[in-house]
């Protein structure tokens, strides 16, 4: 039985990169890991592992899941050989989403082929990759970004965020994206810790996210490895 991890989320808070970083984190615990990234707008399995013709979730979803077609879809990390991710491919965009007896079956699969399962949710809870893991993963984080958008977003879901079994409300973990909005006044949380602008868009067109975790913060890492703690052994206030 694999432990179940849900990152949520509002937009550009940071999800990917602290999905990334709490699998690092996992993962040099020798912990087996998988990230899966159920995001099929951007396709984030060749940003995490380099462009590849492998294929993802969305193939998956086209036939049947087995855990031979699975295990398949799963890219082993070269510099990370505890970590496994999963995603959607680029050339996959047109291709099958998963419904949500699909998803379930997935989450099956994967229960019994890793430790730790971290699922890297998207900002729409109306898609069935979030329906179906909102209510199977044991822990939730829920990032924020340190701005109105993230004041916005966590006033329209706050009802649903609140029902959640357990949620770690991770606030102000990031700055905006845009230099517009990196200028503009931002509220509390870890703003300058995470890198942005041109630093993190170089290692996206490397297709190599993890390298992002080499020029984070150390309190940033330092609070990856306390959280990762928490979600792993559940102490966390609802």
């Amino acid at each position: 039985m694999a432990k179940h991890i849900l990152i949520i989320g509002s937009p550009g808070s940071g999800k990917s990169v602290f999905g990334a970083a709490l699998a690092s984190a996992a993962g040099k615990r020798k912990k087996q890991t998988l990230l899966i990234s159920g995001d099929s707008r951007i396709s984030m399995l060749s940003f995490f592992c380099g462009n590849t013709d492998a294929d993802g979730l969305g193939t998956l979803y086209a036939g049947e899941i087995t855990s031979q077609r699975t295990a398949d879809a799963i890219k082993i990390l070269r510099e990370f050989p505890n970590i496994g991710v999963m995603g959607f491919q680029i050339h996959e965009r047109k291709r099958q989403e998963g419904t949500t007896a699909q998803i379930q079956q997935l989450y099956t699969v994967l229960d019994g082929m890793a430790e730790v399962v971290i699922w890297d949710g998207t900002s729409d809870w109306t898609d069935a990759f979030r329906t179906v893991m909102t209510a199977k993963a044991e822990v939730t984080a829920c990032l924020l970004t340190a701005d109105v958008k993230g004041l916005l977003y966590f006033k329209q879901y706050q009802d649903k965020i609140r029902r959640l079994t357990h949620c770690l409300l991770l606030e102000g973990l990031s700055k905006p994206y845009s230099l517009h909005e990196e200028m503009d006044v931002t509220i509390g949380g870890f703003d300058g810790i995470l890198p942005f602008g041109r630093e993190i868009e170089r290692y996206v067109m490397e297709g190599n996210l993890f390298s992002i975790l080499t020029c984070c913060h150390t309190r940033y890492r330092e609070t990856v490895e306390h959280t990762l703690d928490d979600l792993l052994e559940g102490r966390m206030e609802k």
